[in-house]
């Protein structure tokens, strides 16, 4: 809105768009794509590094046997500690399988993100 004191006030409107695959608004999990070799290091350098996300400080939870399991958080020092072990570890060590989703929470989105792990595997 432009308001002018001489002429009156000028408004204008404009339809919101919204992209069905944006990983800050939408609930569809984003699917990424890993070697089955990946690290939790390896997942969590690309939330920071990749143009789609470029998260700060993600902390990574998921549900591994129906209990929810914590597999990094940087933001808070004692659970750093705690979980910075889990770094160095596999995906597939921490119980993370094929079409397993990680829920990512970082202070650069609205809400979390979902995000569907795909292994791609060696055809020997």
């Amino acid at each position: 809105m432009v308001f002018n004191d001489t002429d009156g006030v000028y408004t204008y409107t404009f339809e919101a768009e919204k992209k069905d695959d944006c990983p800050s608004c939408s609930t569809i999990p984003v699917i990424t794509t890993f070697h089955e070799d990946t690290t939790l290091q390896g997942l969590y350098d690309y939330l920071c590094e990749n143009s789609k996300f470029m998260m700060k400080s993600p902390t990574l939870t998921t549900v591994v046997e129906g209990k929810n399991k914590t597999l990094y958080m940087p933001t808070l020092e004692a659970m750093e500690t705690a979980t910075r072990l889990n770094l160095k570890k596999k995906l597939t060590d921490l119980g993370i399988s094929d079409g397993h989703e990680i829920v990512v929470a970082d202070t650069t989105t609205p809400k979390p993100i979902s995000v569907l792990i795909k292994y791609t595997y060696n055809m020997e």
